[in-house]
C-alpha cells in the first residue's frame, strides 16, 4: 500500500502520494550543480523511475517529512558545501511544493567521480 499525507482544510481533503515527494525531492537534488547522476539511465527522467529509492528515500512521520539522500559529488567540488546546498535546496523545494514541514534532510556521499580522458565521469564508490 503506498504511503501518502493527508490533510483537511475544511473544504475537502488534500492527499500527496510518498512518491510525489520522493519525486519532488530527488530533482530538487539534482539541481545542485557538482552532483552526477548516479543511475545505469542517462537524464534526469531515470530520477522518476520507481528504482531510484535508492537515490532518495522519504518517511512521513506526525504529518512531517524526513529525507535521505544518496549522492556521488564530481571531484573539484567541496564535498561538504555541495552536500549542504543539497540539503538545504531539498528542503525549501519539498515545504513550497507541499507545504509539508521537512523535518531532516540526511545526505551521504557515497560516491566521488574523476572525469576520464575521453571525459566521461568515472564513479570512485566509497
Amino acid at each position: 500500500m503506498e504511503e501518502e499525507y493527508k490533510s483537511s482544510l475544511g473544504i475537502g481533503e488534500i492527499e500527496i502520494s510518498k512518491d510525489v515527494i520522493t519525486t519532488i525531492a530527488a530533482v530538487a537534488a539534482l539541481e545542485v550543480e557538482g552532483l552526477v547522476e548516479q543511475s545505469s539511465k542517462s537524464g534526469i527522467s531515470s530520477v522518476f523511475n520507481r528504482g531510484s529509492s535508492k537515490i532518495v528515500e522519504t518517511d512521513l512521520e506526525d504529518g512531517r517529512v524526513k529525507i535521505n539522500v544518496n549522492i556521488a559529488v564530481q571531484y573539484g567540488y567541496p564535498v561538504h558545501k555541495t552536500a549542504q546546498q543539497v540539503q538545504d535546496n531539498v528542503q525549501v523545494q519539498v515545504e513550497d511544493m507541499t507545504g509539508l514541514e521537512v523535518s531532516e534532510v540526511n545526505v551521504d556521499v557515497s560516491a566521488l567521480a574523476f572525469e576520464g580522458e575521453e571525459g566521461e565521469i568515472e564513479k570512485i564508490e566509497g
